[in-house]
């Protein structure tokens, strides 16, 4: 429900912030005190079109807030609010508007910025407001179908018919991509197939490629380590009276004569001899691999040319061998599909025909089960209808064969001949106004139970009625604010008088400026209200027979 509206700086409100409850809400107030301000700022906050005039004289920027309360919001409401990332943690959900004097407008949902289109989209599912044509989800013709289904009992055989429609417009997906552009998709796999031979021909192996760039790196720099080596060699060895191995000799002996004089150099002795082997070992080691180590410019020619395939292949298909291999395998797979390409188209048009066939018997099961409850509704509404005053009124709900959708082959047009001897017309051709106020409350009425839509504001139904049918519409809004949260502007006393909640919209002028205010009125203050709506004045008699409205008399 709303439970808060708070209006800043338009038109004529400065500011105002208006408590409402739970079900039945009027507001009353002499004609221009600004009860159709309040309207339009909510209409505003619910995403309705907006400019700078709506602006009061002096101010920067209007800002609407309006707080619902929400214990257990629809499915739609929840998926809108899931699909536009809006976070969603308690029963409250906040709607923010502002408009500048230059025009421009923002809109907040629980403080996340979101486009007016998303906020419009929200609105239509916490508030129908019923006078101008914003807001009204009954006109149209998704929202007649899935009441209409609602009121019938039929949303699990919609649910159902939703499952087997997105299973058979997927099996229409891969059947289209099958037969869509084959010459394209002949290329295509005359292309793929080049690739694969390209690849093929390579006959690469894992890790290749890293094999290939250290052998040649040991070839490239073949010469370089060939010399280093060999002056390594000459240095132990051939270098006459002053290489490594001749001054160990040397040494060696030395060490062996001190040895014999002093036993502290016998280990001194000993661990030079072990370096001299060490040093034979790595010399022996150096002239080994000198002498196998070839410089082959042919070999580097060659290893150069597959190291410039492989990269050529790299920049086609994957950073490394395993990547070229790996797409290797998704070219083998899109290939055998191709190739079996007629067999599966087969076998998929023969599951589209065999699921055509059933959601065709599912979808008439659910058009017969529509038609059934199509003619109760419309009996209903047209009753109701003659209770509010429309005299020869009548009501279709009737459905219109369309293609196949999620919900069927059904589309729903609620219609309406306002006056008997008149053609039914759609409902969004019917004027706006007290009329079409009361037409939609005769649908909400039956609707009640099935509508989720929380907030209901009827915008001066009463025009053009009184008496018998004023109480009529009294009773009937008291009824649908038993499971909605019910918002009447009103002119009637019969009506303000049985709601739970009675607000005043007043309009007063100080130090030269207007400003119109809202209070809450109860006891003496709203006999008197409801005494001025019944004659425009507050008499011994009209309090009389306000305080016997109030009292459940008359």
């Amino acid at each position: 429900m709303l439970a808060t509206l708070r209006i800043q700086n338009f038109a004529l409100i400065d500011t105002v912030e208006i408590d409402f409850q739970q079900g039945f809400n009027a507001l009353t107030g002499e004609t221009g005190a600004g009860k159709s301000i309040l309207i339009g700022a909510l209409n505003l906050v619910l995403g309705a079109r907006a400019s700078g005039d709506v602006l009061r004289a002096g101010a920067d920027k209007v800002q609407i807030d309006a707080l619902f309360q929400l214990p257990a919001p629809g499915k739609r409401l929840l998926r809108l609010l899931k699909e536009h990332d809006i976070e969603w943690e308690s029963d409250e959900l906040h709607l923010s508007r502002t408009v500048s004097k230059e025009g421009r407008t923002r809109g907040y949902i629980n403080g996340t910025l979101v486009p007016i289109a998303v906020l419009s989209s929200v609105g239509d599912e916490l508030v129908d407001v019923h006078g101008q044509h914003d807001h009204q989800s009954l006109l149209k013709q998704e929202r007649q179908l899935e009441l209409l289904d609602a009121f019938g009992g039929t949303e699990d055989a919609v649910f159902a018919m939703r499952k087997q429609v997105t299973t058979y417009r997927e099996v229409e997906r891969q059947i289209a991509d099958l037969e869509d552009n084959d010459r394209n998709r002949n290329r295509q796999m005359e292309f793929l197939r080049f690739e694969a031979k390209e690849i093929d021909a390579a006959g690469l192996s894992p890790g290749e490629d890293a094999e290939l760039k250290a052998r040649i790196n040991r070839i490239t720099n073949a010469e370089s380590v060939l010399q280093t080596a060999q002056a390594i060699y000459a240095r132990l060895y051939e270098v006459e009276e002053v290489s490594v191995i001749d001054q160990l000799t040397r040494v060696a002996r030395d060490l062996d004569e001190l040895a014999a004089l002093d036993d502290r150099f016998v280990l001194l002795a000993t661990q030079l001899t072990d370096a001299q082997a060490a040093i034979d070992a790595i010399a022996a080691e150096i002239r080994g691999y000198t002498e196998g180590l070839s410089f082959d410019p042919q070999e580097l020619d060659e290893l150069n040319q597959r190291n410039s395939l492989l990269g050529d292949l790299k920049r086609k298909y994957g950073n490394s061998v395993e990547e070229i291999l790996a797409y290797r395998e998704k070219i083998a797979a899109e290939l055998d599909g191709y190739e079996n390409r007629d067999e599966h188209l087969a076998v998929l048009k023969a599951q589209a025909e065999t699921q055509l066939a059933a959601l065709t018997a599912s979808g008439k099961k659910l058009t017969k089960k529509r038609k059934k409850a199509a003619n109760a509704l419309e009996k209903k509404v047209t009753e109701s209808l003659q209770d509010l005053g429309m005299k020869g009124a009548q009501f279709a709900a009737g459905l219109e064969s369309s293609p196949l959708s999620a919900t069927g082959f059904d589309r729903a047009a609620f219609q309406l001949a306002a006056n008997q001897g008149e053609a039914l017309k759609p409902l969004r051709s019917v004027a706006s106004g007290g009329e079409i106020s009361r037409i939609m409350l005769a649908i909400k009425t039956v609707l009640a139970g099935v509508d989720t839509i929380p907030t209901l504001i009827f915008d001066e139904i009463d025009a053009g009625i009184g008496g018998d049918v004023a109480r009529m519409v009294a009773r009937k809004m008291k009824a649908v604010a038993e499971s909605h949260q019910v918002l009447s502007v009103t002119h009637l006393a019969q009506i303000a008088a049985v709601a739970s909640v009675h607000l005043a919209v007043t309009k007063t002028t100080d130090n030269g400026r207007t400003r119109t205010d809202v209070i809450a009125l109860s006891g003496a203050t709203r006999e008197k209200e409801i005494a001025r709506l019944l004659d425009g004045s507050v008499s011994k008699v009209s309090l009389e027979h306000a305080q016997a409205l109030l009292g459940g008399e008359g």
